[in-house]
C-alpha cells in the first residue's frame, strides 16, 4: 500500500508541475491591453465614409504595424457631438476602457452653435480635468472653423481657446486637423465642409506627428 501511495504522489507531482508552469507562462505573456479613448465629433466619426477607411481606423492600422504592444484605440466619436455632450459621456467611458491616454476632438459645434468664448474654455477645462483625475494623459485636437461657417468671428474665438487651454493646463495641441484639407474642395463632402475618403489618410498624416509618441512610449 505504501508503494501505491507513493506512485500516486510521484505521477501527481509529474503532471501538476508543468501545468502549473504553462498557466503562469501564458499569464506572463499575456499583458493587459492598454487603450486609448478618442472622443470627436464628425471629423473623426468617418461621417458619411466606410469606417474601416476612416483616419481613426488607418491610425490603428498604422500604430499597430510599429509596435508589437499597440494599444487600443476606442473611437467615441458621433456626427454632432458637443463638449456637454463629452461631459456627460466622459466618466463612463474612462470608468469602462481606463484609457492611457484620451484625445479630445471637439468644440467646434459648441462654437458654431453660438456658445461663448468662456463657456468653451470651462467645459474643455472640466474635461481635460476629469481625464488627468484618472491618471490618463490629455491631448487636444483642434479645428479651424471654415469662413461659410464663421459667424461672429467664432474661428478666432475657438483657435483662442485651444491656445489659451495649452497654455494652462500643459495638453499636448494639434492646431488644426484639417490643415490643407478645407481649403480643398476636391477633398471634401459635398457640404464642403467634411472630409471625404480621399482625406483620410491625410488626416491620419496631420495627426501623425502629434500622437505617435504618445501612442508608442
Amino acid at each position: 500500500m505504501k508503494s501505491l501511495h507513493a506512485t500516486l504522489f510521484a505521477l501527481f507531482t509529474l503532471v501538476a508541475i508543468p501545468l502549473a508552469s504553462s498557466a503562469h507562462g501564458v499569464g506572463a505573456a499575456t499583458p493587459p491591453t492598454r487603450t486609448v479613448l478618442l472622443v470627436g465629433d464628425s471629423l473623426s466619426s468617418a461621417h458619411r465614409t466606410p469606417a474601416e477607411a476612416g483616419w481613426v481606423n488607418l491610425l490603428q492600422q498604422r500604430v499597430s504595424a510599429a509596435s508589437t504592444t499597440a494599444p487600443k484605440i476606442i473611437n467615441a466619436s458621433r456626427g454632432g457631438k458637443t463638449l456637454t455632450d463629452a461631459l456627460k459621456e466622459l466618466p463612463g467611458l474612462i470608468a469602462a476602457h481606463h484609457p492611457r491616454l484620451v484625445i479630445l476632438e471637439l468644440g467646434a459645434n459648441d462654437a458654431i452653435l453660438g456658445a461663448s468664448r468662456q463657456q468653451l474654455e470651462t467645459d474643455m477645462t472640466r474635461l481635460i480635468d476629469m481625464a488627468q483625475a484618472s491618471g490618463a494623459k490629455v491631448a487636444v485636437l483642434g479645428f479651424r472653423i471654415p469662413p461659410k461657417l464663421d459667424k461672429d468671428h467664432c474661428a478666432d474665438m475657438l483657435a483662442g481657446v485651444y491656445q489659451r487651454i495649452q497654455h494652462d493646463k500643459q495638453i499636448v495641441l494639434l492646431p488644426s486637423l484639417m490643415a490643407g484639407i478645407s481649403d480643398q474642395p476636391a477633398l471634401l463632402l459635398d457640404d464642403g465642409v467634411h472630409p471625404g475618403v480621399d482625406a483620410q489618410k491625410l488626416l491620419l498624416d496631420n495627426t501623425w506627428a502629434t500622437l505617435r509618441p504618445l501612442l508608442l512610449n
